[in-house]
C-alpha cells in the first residue's frame, strides 16, 4: 500500500510540474537569442510559420512550425531566404524544441535534431 501511495504521490507531483509552465504565451511573438559565441538570433513566429535570421543577416531561415503539445514543436526548413555564408542546410533537418521553463518574458528550451547527435539549451527572450 505505502508503495502505491507513493507512486501517486510521485504522479500528482509531475502532473502539477507540467501544469505550471503556461508555454502558450510564446506560441507567436518576436523573441531573441543571445549568444556571445555565435551573435545574436532573431525569431518571428506566427502560426505555422517562423522566420530566424542572426543579427549579421547573412543568414535567414523559413521554418514550418508543427506543435506537438502546449510546450513542444518542431521545425522544419521550409525555405532558406538568405544565405550570404553558403551554410549548407538538410531539408529533411527536423529540430523539436521543448519549452523545459517559462519565466514572465523568456523561456528556456532544450532543441534536439533528428539528423544529428546533439542537445542544445538556450533561453529564448519574448521581445514583442
Amino acid at each position: 500500500m505505502k508503495k502505491v501511495f507513493l507512486i501517486l504521490m510521485l504522479f500528482q507531483s509531475s502532473m502539477l510540474s507540467a501544469q505550471e509552465l503556461d508555454c502558450k504565451k510564446f506560441r507567436s511573438g518576436k523573441f531573441k537569442i543571445e549568444s556571445e559565441q555565435f551573435g545574436d538570433s532573431f525569431i518571428e513566429r506566427k502560426g505555422s510559420k517562423q522566420i530566424e535570421y542572426g543579427q549579421d543577416g547573412k543568414v535567414k531561415v523559413q521554418f514550418k512550425v508543427k506543435w506537438i503539445d502546449d510546450c513542444t514543436y518542431t521545425l522544419q526548413i521550409k525555405k532558406v531566404i538568405e544565405n550570404n555564408d553558403n551554410i549548407p542546410f538538410d531539408k529533411n533537418m527536423i529540430l523539436t524544441v521543448e519549452i523545459i521553463e517559462v519565466n514572465e518574458h523568456s523561456y528556456r528550451q532544450r532543441s534536439t535534431s533528428n539528423l544529428y547527435d546533439f542537445e542544445v539549451e538556450s533561453e529564448v527572450l519574448k521581445i514583442e
